[in-house]
């Protein structure tokens, strides 16, 4: 069945897909469709590249480019989503209107010097398009996801889970949770003054606002031991 990839007549498709515009979409659109054959088999979560995480950053540099990223993202009415889905969208339509624009541009500009500027400027108005296009189909997704953000904080709320990094104090720290699966590896921190060492059970009771963090408190404390 996948001999006819490989017949003489393809070759103009392989021609496409491999020059430029095409090849930039045809790439992610690799990388993604790998990613979500992982994700099938359960190695990586969907949310792994959720611009919603606030891992520990170091540096101010490391901040202003992290809300640079979701600013843009919400711009365009990207965010609501995990970005795996958001990428996975814009490499497919970047892909299908950067291939059938090149394809049929090819047939009618006489020069190299024409088809490059013709190349360019198709990557970005595919690109343009293709974010577009996305904004709109993930609309109706985004209220999904809200509900599973509130189930997920229900279920993790008042759960002992185990301190994964070195310290966890009121500025960093992460802790796992045996949720009968994978796991969830979690951003948290701890209340006033408290730290806690790797290995240490502690109990979380609230999520922050605005963000991807959760408050811990010790397991003894929340016992009333």
């Amino acid at each position: 069945m996948f001999a006819i990839f490989f017949h003489e007549s393809m070759n103009p498709f392989h021609q496409t897909v491999t020059s430029f515009p095409t090849v930039i979409y045809s790439a992610l659109l690799l990388i993604c469709m790998l990613y979500w054959v992982i994700a099938v088999l359960g190695l990586v979560d969907l949310d792994i590249l959720d611009m919603d995480y606030d891992g520990d950053i170091d540096s101010v540099d490391s901040v202003e480019a992290q809300n640079g990223i979701a600013g843009l993202l919400l711009k365009f009415g990207l965010g609501g989503v995990p970005l795996t889905i958001t990428l996975s969208l814009i490499s497919l339509f970047g892909w299908l209107l950067c291939y059938y624009a090149s394809y049929f541009a090819s047939q009618y500009l006489p020069t190299t010097l024409l088809n490059i500027i013709a190349s360019i400027v198709i990557f970005f108005v595919a690109s343009y398009i293709s974010v577009l296009i996305t904004a709109q189909i993930i609309k109706p997704l985004r209220k999904l996801f809200a509900k599973l953000d509130i189930d997920e904080t229900k279920h993790i709320l008042g759960q002992i889970v185990i301190v994964r990094s070195a310290v966890v104090n009121k500025d960093r720290g992460e802790a796992f949770m045996n949720d009968g699966g994978a796991g969830l590896l979690l951003n948290v921190r701890a209340t006033a003054n408290n730290e806690f060492k790797k290995g240490d059970e502690v109990v979380v009771i609230e999520q922050l606002n605005d963000s991807n963090l959760y408050r811990v408190i010790a397991k003894s404390e929340f016992s009333g031991e």
